[in-house]
């Protein structure tokens, strides 16, 4: 186990945006790869069901290798993840690259690919959040949890508009081939910045509550967890609030295509997107300092109130400010909620905190995916009137789950700012964990 000796300053976080800029690189390729994966195994086999099989595919390794991942930081730092995901990615993608050359591509190898970049995703998230509160001073984090959410959006926003000019003018092995490019650019200049991210560790085995075991190590965490009820609650908020945020994703494209058309959804979906990056950009720019709490559920009040308004309305102009509203408080929640849990975690601790509430919100996510979606297929097969005002058939359908999903959130926010536990992290500005010299 390790104890962090390293003390953040305003160098670190200058160092920490060139990692960060570094890892937009390959999120990018990543992004692109996963679009341009996920059309070639429905165009090939023309079966929605071969789609799902690649989202399930892009889940389920970090569902099961998140808590292990963090032990791992906790262990052993943040930084060789880093570059070893990197590795994994590139390493897996030359195999997927060269088997196209060949034309011995198949679906084994598609999802091989969306593991491999679910892997990634695994290895490399938790050690950036946990990498920034020991090169990034306190009242920078937010900053810097700000850029961090802006290169995760803007890589969403680019990814799918990239891939699919690269389809249009090329095929699969052209995506494959740009992802290879950004693990060539990246790798590099991760290994120019290795020393830059090297930090101090002292072995800490004889901490009486420490064990060698993975599993003891595993069990410490989750304790780690339960003992602390401000973190466990905004855990808990958090994973609620991902899997409303999940059924509104199953939801949100039937109910806009229900009566309107497949343009007006792809730019709704780019204002959305627009508002994510525009919100990670505030972020970078801002400095939180007090009651982050309450701006993380002032902003998920928001989001709920949106996406209600959305299921209400089928105006296009009207739902295009929902949207842009949604993506621009999303980085708000996000940068709010990561500065809380490196302020309130002991450094130690930080791989395994971040991993194990990684693992609830993939875990809620498809959940809400295969609720949502049984759930609108039977009452549109039903044909049932839930509120008049909607009307009947697929329009008011959806927007019913869309009520359900805001009404969710609002009611969510509603229970937890009550909570004593979520009014502690509001007392706690000053992070009472500090880094052991």
């Amino acid at each position: 186990m390790i104890t962090y000796f390293s003390k953040p300053t305003n160098r670190g976080f200058t160092i920490f945006l060139m990692v960060v800029a570094t890892h937009f690189i390959s999120l990018l390729g990543s992004s692109v790869a996963r679009f341009g994966l996920g059309v070639w195994a429905y165009q090939s086999t023309g079966q929605v069901s071969s789609f799902a099989v690649v989202l399930v595919a892009g889940f389920l390794p970090a569902i099961v290798l998140s808590p292990f991942i963090g032990i791992w930081i906790d262990r052993k730092g943040p930084r060789l993840l880093i570059l070893l995901g990197d590795i994994i990615g590139l390493i897996i993608s030359s195999i997927i690259f060269s088997s196209l050359l060949l034309g011995n591509i198949s679906m084994v190898h598609v999802i091989a690919g969306a593991i491999s970049l679910s892997i990634v995703s695994s290895m490399q998230t938790p050690a950036l959040q946990t990498l920034a509160p020991n090169l990034v001073p306190k009242e920078m984090l937010s900053r810097a949890n700000g850029v961090f959410s802006m290169a995760s959006s803007t890589s969403d926003v680019l990814g799918p508009v990239i891939g699919g000019v690269i389809m249009g003018f090329g095929s699969i092995v052209y995506i494959i081939g740009a992802e290879l490019v950004t693990y060539c650019i990246a790798i590099p200049i991760l290994l120019i910045l290795w020393t830059k991210l090297s930090v101090k560790v002292n072995n800490d085995n004889e901490d009486s509550h420490e064990n060698n075991s993975i599993l003891g190590d595993l069990k410490y965490g989750f304790n780690y967890l339960i003992e602390h009820k401000s973190l466990l609650t905004l855990v808990l908020l958090f994973t609620v609030l991902n899997f409303a945020l999940g059924f509104n994703q199953v939801v949100g494209q039937p109910y806009i295509l229900s009566f309107g058309t497949v343009e007006q959804f792809g730019l709704l979906s780019s204002i959305y997107g627009g508002g994510m990056v525009l919100g990670g950009v505030l972020m970078s720019f801002i400095k939180l300092k007090k009651h982050i709490i309450w701006l993380v559920l002032i902003s998920n009040f928001g989001i709920g109130v949106f996406i209600t308004l959305t299921g209400l309305f089928n105006n296009m102009l009207l739902i295009a400010v929902f949207w842009g509203g949604l993506g621009l408080l999303l980085p708000v929640v996000n940068t709010g909620t990561l500065t809380l849990i490196q302020l309130h975690t002991e450094p130690k601790l930080l791989g395994r905190v971040f991993s194990i509430a990684r693992t609830f919100a993939w875990i809620s996510l498809p959940l809400a995916y295969i609720i949502g979606g049984i759930l609108a297929d039977k009452l549109v097969a039903s044909n049932v009137n839930i509120i008049p005002y909607l009307g009947s058939g697929e329009r008011g359908v959806y927007g019913t789950l869309l009520l359900l999903a805001g009404g969710l959130i609002i009611l969510t926010v509603a229970i937890f700012a009550q909570l004593k536990y979520i009014k502690e992290l509001d007392r706690r500005e000053e992070n009472d964990v500090q880094h052991n010299v």
